[in-house]
Parts: C-alpha cells; sequence; structure tokens
C-alpha cells in the first residue's frame, strides 16, 4: 500500500522546518548580555562583604577668629 502522505512531511506527520538561525550579530549581543549579567550578579553576591568601621581619628579645627 503506498503512503499517502506527502514527502515534506516527517514520520509524526508534522512538517520539517529548518532549525531557526541567529545572525552572528545577535549571538554576540547574547552573549555579551550574559556577561553583564553575570557580572552583575557577581557584584551584587559579593558586594558590601567588608563591615564599614568608624572614623575615630581627631581632626584639627581651626581657631575661631577674633
Amino acid at each position: 500500500m503506498r503512503n499517502s502522505r506527502p514527502s515534506r512531511l516527517s514520520p509524526t506527520g508534522l512538517q520539517e522546518a529548518p532549525a531557526p538561525s541567529v545572525p552572528a550579530g545577535r549571538r554576540w549581543m547574547v552573549i555579551a548580555g550574559l556577561v553583564v549579567a553575570a557580572l552583575l550578579a557577581l557584584a551584587w553576591f559579593d558586594g558590601g562583604e567588608e563591615p564599614l568601621r568608624p572614623i575615630a581619628d581627631d581632626v584639627a579645627l581651626p581657631e575661631p577668629a577674633q
């Protein structure tokens, strides 16, 4: 018996479509965006770990004018 499906259909019955390709410029933009996001996440996670210390130095003030 002859197969009644057109040859352009896959065995599942769905049309085969080529995989979408990403242009080279957009690919670099995606990679750069991921790198920036990773750096921001690292800065957010690692930033501010050292506690602030109060300044306890004496400050010389000028004499009042007479």
